[in-house]
């Protein structure tokens, strides 16, 4: 029996997907998993076998010293064979405790762009980076991101699995167009322009917004839908209120399972100006939606010749066009297209291939 611990910070649906795929991923005739999470949150995980913490915030900053002594006792009560860590907090604690512990098979699963940005991050994988590591990125951008942050980890140590999702559940959970378009309060016949994503400068709403100004000239029974929640709300709202869009653009706020709407839009739209991968393209290739979407990260890999693609550099001209182009499609010509990204997604992003390259990573290792 091989005993597995994957450590995530918090409660993130997203991630929290991925989690419960890498545990579906092992048989329980021969393995046991079992996910922890740092931070409390007042959502529970559906994860099967799970470890909560329970650290406040605080103790999951700076050194860090009680988080690294309660984990430390767990897994050396525990004996685990294989560790594998979300983001970097995880990744910190381990680093540091797997001098004492000697778990044989280390994997930090790297999500984004941003964990290494900090000069004494990349320190710390130069002092405690050792042969039991292993990254893996969630895509080929990712992946050269990796490799050019330490000079002490080699391609040999660096594995691509491309994020992936269980289509079969997530299409049994769409609602059909006009049931969506009720619950979001959005006008039952115009062409709907819809993202879903965090309010935070990254995420590009504030030029998505200023794009479909443009956009609503041309058509003006056009509507655009923002789904999530953030520290940009008072800042988009803003903006809205200032270029007289208050009719034509709905922010929802967070609303839970938000992917289950997403029939309610006629086209889906990435404007991140970076992104590692982008796991709710895969949530809108399942609804069958035209994408446009940012030039980014690994946005170009998911999307192949498919979506239309379009530099942040050139925001928010460039992403109006491509606006203004899908608007003057016939629905006909936007369900071809959507019809296309779904038959892509499922020859590259369904879950049976994701989980099969993790039990190969973890059967190879041990």
């Amino acid at each position: 029996m091989i005993k597995i611990l994957q450590i995530l910070p918090s409660h993130s649906p997203g991630i929290d997907e991925l989690a419960q795929s890498i545990v579906n991923s092992f048989p329980e005739t021969d393995f046991e998993v079992i996910t922890a999470y740092l931070n409390p949150t007042l959502n529970k995980s559906a994860l099967s076998k799970n470890k909560y913490f329970n650290f406040k915030k605080k103790e999951t900053q700076g050194l860090r010293l009680k988080a690294l002594w309660e984990v430390y006792k767990y897994c050396r009560k525990e004996k685990f064979d294989v560790v594998i860590t979300h983001r970097f907090k995880p990744l910190y604690l381990i680093l540091i405790l797997n001098i004492f512990l000697k778990i044989p098979t280390c994997i930090s699963v790297i999500h984004g762009f941003d964990d290494f940005s900090r000069s004494y991050r990349r320190l710390l994988l130069k002092l405690f980076w050792t042969k039991q590591w292993h990254f893996v990125a969630i895509s080929d951008a990712v992946g050269n991101y990796l490799a050019r942050i330490s000079s002490n980890i080699d391609g040999q140590q660096i594995t691509i699995i491309n994020n992936a999702i269980n289509v079969s559940a997530l299409s049994d959970s769409l609602l059909e167009k006009k049931q969506s378009r009720r619950h979001l309060n959005l006008p039952p016949d115009d062409l709907i322009f819809g993202t879903i994503g965090r309010l935070i400068p990254l995420k590009g709403h504030h030029q998505l917004i200023k794009a479909f100004k443009d956009v609503l000239q041309k058509h003006p029974s056009s509507h655009l839908v923002i789904i999530g929640e953030g520290r940009s709300r008072q800042e988009l709202e803003s903006s809205i209120n200032t270029l007289g869009l208050q009719n034509n653009v709905t922010l929802t706020g967070h609303i839970d399972n938000a992917s289950s709407y997403l029939k309610g839009f006629d086209v889906f739209i990435l404007p991140s100006l970076k992104e590692g991968f982008g796991m709710v393209l895969l949530e809108a290739m399942t609804a069958k939606l035209p994408i446009i979407a940012s030039h980014t990260g690994g946005v170009p890999h998911v999307l192949g010749e498919l979506g239309e693609l379009v530099q942040p550099k050139g925001y928010p001209k460039s992403l109006s066009k491509k606006m203004t182009e899908q608007a003057q499609l016939t629905p006909n010509q936007r369900d071809e297209i959507g019809n296309a990204l779904y038959e892509r997604l499922l020859k590259n992003f369904d879950e049976p291939d994701y989980q099969k390259k993790w039990s190969e990573l973890i059967t190879r290792r041990n």
